[in-house]
């Protein structure tokens, strides 16, 4: 699968997703309607965004579109995939796992959370990790040597399946890592080559449909506290030369939040109708969501407290400077 299949729309935008366990990963352009504003490239994500997917969807939601701004959107498959697109300078802002920006800042690279997008809470849906129904495996302890599928290398889904690991003298070399694609997770867990998978929202729900399985466990059983999931993330230059635009867009993507919040069937009908998702209707109207803070600020106690983790664990050596990286100053007042 392509690191991230590109495409222009013009006038409404839309981007698709691909059967039941395979999503595109498109560049989604929102046209400018009078002077040229200048473009943010952006790259997000295959899960758990909606409140972008609708911004994306339906841009009229905000007042900003094509005045104040144009966004190039890339939707990519991994994280590891646009880690090193925004590494690479190739993306101006990611929404990206916070674990996996902890780790990054840890190791030296920079960039500012400007945002919070979605958060595991005991408020909201928490990722899982299923095994089929007749899985032997009862508890976390009996994954000794068996193989995990994760999205990723130093991002969320291994933290937590650290931190569960941990809570039975475990660690994670007791296991086999494989990363896996969340849209290819269900089928890596179906054909036998997983034996625990990691699911987000929708691919959980979608997988309850689909399959015989069992959670084992959640993003809550090692961390049972509120956890950033997915934050905004820019270098601090682009920030300074493009802060009346990042200021836009963040107005916009409040708007959308709210929207969102308000009325959920309604704007995940508005995210269907774009082909934003390619879903069974009633999967996904009445899926179980994370929490979204409406404000969109992050929380620097809830990444300090999942640092203080990732240091216990062993995940990492290294401390970020946790409130030198959070910058709040782009968020609507």
């Amino acid at each position: 699968m392509a690191c991230a299949k590109r495409f222009m729309t013009r006038g409404m935008a839309a981007v698709s997703l691909f059967g039941a366990v395979c999503l595109a990963a498109p560049s989604w352009t929102i046209p400018s309607w009078s002077a040229e504003p200048p473009t943010i490239r952006l790259g997000y994500g295959a899960a758990a965004e909606e409140q972008l997917y609708l911004l994306l969807a339906k841009p009229d939601l905000g007042a900003n579109y094509g005045k104040s701004y144009k966004l190039d959107a890339t939707r990519f498959q991994s994280s590891t995939q646009r880690s090193q697109a925004f590494e690479a300078d190739a993306i101006d802002i990611a929404s990206s796992g916070a674990v996996g920006v902890l780790f990054a800042a840890a190791e030296g690279v920079t960039g500012k959370v400007i945002a919070s997008l979605v958060r595991e809470s005991p408020r909201g849906f928490a990722t899982s990790y299923y095994v089929k129904a007749d899985s032997p495996m009862q508890t976390v302890g009996d994954a000794k040597g068996k193989i995990v599928g994760i999205n990723g290398f130093a991002t969320d889904g291994q933290l937590w399946l650290k931190a569960a690991l941990a809570r039975h003298d475990l660690s994670d070399s007791d296991v086999t890592i494989t990363p896996v694609p969340f849209p290819a997770m269900a089928e890596a867990l179906k054909a036998g080559k997983i034996d625990i998978g990691e699911f987000p929202q929708p691919f959980a729900e979608m997988l309850e449909k689909e399959m015989k399985v069992r959670k084992l466990f959640d993003s809550q059983y090692g961390m049972p506290f509120e956890q950033e999931l997915i934050v905004f993330v820019a270098k601090d230059a682009f920030l300074k030369q493009n802060a009346a635009p990042v200021r836009a867009l963040l107005q916009d993507l409040q708007a959308a939040t709210r929207f969102y919040l308000d009325k959920p069937r309604e704007a995940r009908q508005m995210i269907l109708d774009a082909k934003g998702v390619r879903l069974d209707p009633d999967i996904y109207l009445n899926m179980k969501d994370y929490y979204r803070d409406p404000t969109l600020r992050p929380d620097a106690t809830a990444l300090q407290q999942v640092q203080d983790v990732m240091i216990k664990t062993g995940f990492t050596k290294k401390r970020a400077n946790i409130p030198a990286m959070v910058d709040v100053s782009y968020l609507p007042n």
